[in-house]
């Protein structure tokens, strides 16, 4: 494999790898569990914000470590 093709490949991986966490993140934003007790819906949906925000985070530094990657070569 030319290295210009494993170069083209390795920074498409990282900009899938930031769609995909970005996604899961906004994603989980957007649907929210209900029909459970208060005191459980409340722990679980601080859960879910803080996992939402974490995946979010993920996919930015992805996309930071894409950007640095096209940048570099």
């Amino acid at each position: 494999m030319s290295k210009d093709l494993k170069y083209l490949f390795a920074g498409v991986s990282l900009v899938m790898l930031a769609l995909g966490f970005s996604l899961l993140g906004i994603l989980s934003f957007v649907c929210q569990a209900q029909g459970y007790s208060a005191a459980v819906s409340d722990l679980e949906n601080n859960y879910s914000y803080l996992g939402s925000c974490v995946s979010i985070f993920a996919g930015a530094i992805f996309f930071a470590a894409a950007r640095a990657y096209w940048k570099r070569g």
